[in-house]
């Protein structure tokens, strides 16, 4: 097996920075960290810990499994998660205080029966338009009217009325909160008239005050990574925390180019679409991937100077002169999260303020 050479070296300052920007340009809204996926690949320890000298103390997590995680890690803290099927730990859950996100009748009546003798801490979702799960609005009341009903039997708590936006267009997107609007109204007539309402992801929440309301969920732009359509994180004041680095492991030359490889197996999936759309950096300097095998990527050093063990800047914050993340995932088609995503775990995180 191919020797890792590669590490992707996490800033903590830059995440602290993010946070701050966020916070700036949310207030009064209250930020709920997104920290799914291990910390978007950042690592989640080391992630929280700085999050939470920040005083971030709200958490989504998407899936039970790393709602327990941080629930471990972090006791005290909000901790949402929304995504289960029917044999996750419902139970378990609420006796660890975790935020359920209720997406369906099914579901409410399966939490409320998991809660026992506690009650669950709930968070009901509108179908604005999205169609990533959600009560459809002509089921709304009825949905809305049975949670206020367990809610007075005291088998649950709403804490949460939401949705998620398609960001596909302004148009759509105000549709979109103008129909949660009305859904957050319905649900106060049958008595939920209390709970904390949140809509907007990095994007929106960034974007558009009109879609802020209580609480927004920050995911993506707590690492500095950009949504895409050609706008970069500086752009929005942000800093990208990972950089990835490897190193020459060999130069040749091959019909008058000069060829340089990094080895394969450490960044793994990273790669596997790269040659032809991308470039990285060598002291100082771009030079485009050309192909990418199952043991080595090829590299174009024509007219520079290179040795074996240089290093090699992939994607970073531009410092090194490489590309950002948005820069490749607008290359290769793609975008920002799931680049780092793609960096395997077997890449050596190395953290630096």
């Amino acid at each position: 097996m191919t020797p890792v050479e590669a590490i992707a070296q996490v800033s903590t300052g830059a995440i602290r920075h993010n946070v701050q920007v966020m916070r700036d340009r949310v207030a009064p809204a209250e930020l709920l960290a997104i920290v799914k996926d291990n910390a978007y690949g950042h690592g989640l320890e080391q992630v929280l810990e700085v999050l939470v000298g920040e005083g971030v103390r709200r958490f989504g997590t998407l899936d039970l499994d790393g709602a327990f995680r941080v629930r471990s890690l972090v006791p005290d803290a909000m901790v949402f998660a929304w995504v289960f099927d029917s044999h996750s730990e419902l139970g378990a859950a609420v006796r660890a205080g975790i935020d359920l996100g209720v997406t369906d009748a099914a579901t409410l009546e399966r939490v409320a029966q998991a809660a026992g003798d506690l009650t669950a801490r709930i968070h009901l979702k509108v179908d604005s338009g999205l169609h990533r799960a959600g009560v459809l609005p002509d089921r709304w009341s009825e949905f809305t009217e049975r949670a206020a009903e367990l809610q007075r039997a005291g088998r649950v708590s709403v804490y949460g009325l939401w949705t998620h936006l398609a960001e596909a267009s302004d148009e759509d997107d105000s549709r979109s909160i103008a129909e949660y609007e009305s859904a957050v109204q319905l649900a106060r007539e049958h008595g939920l008239d209390s709970a904390t309402r949140h809509v907007a992801a990095s994007a929106a929440a960034y974007a558009r005050a009109d879609a802020r309301f209580d609480l927004v969920r920050i995911g993506a732009f707590l690492y500095g990574i950009a949504p895409g359509g050609g706008v970069g994180p500086g752009q929005l004041g942000l800093r990208p925390a990972m950089t990835v680095r490897d190193r020459v492991s060999a130069v040749r030359v091959d019909a008058g180019r000069t060829l340089a490889e990094i080895g394969y197996g450490g960044v793994l999936g990273l790669l596997s679409d790269a040659a032809g759309a991308v470039s990285v950096a060598i002291g100082g300097v771009r030079h485009p991937i050309t192909a990418v095998e199952p043991l080595r990527t090829i590299i174009d050093v024509t007219g520079s100077e290179v040795s074996v063990g240089d290093q090699v800047t992939l994607f970073g914050d531009g410092s090194a002169g490489e590309a950002t993340t948005q820069e490749w995932a607008d290359a290769m088609g793609t975008i920002g999260e799931e680049l780092v995503l793609r960096v395997s775990s077997r890449v050596p995180r190395h953290y630096v303020d």
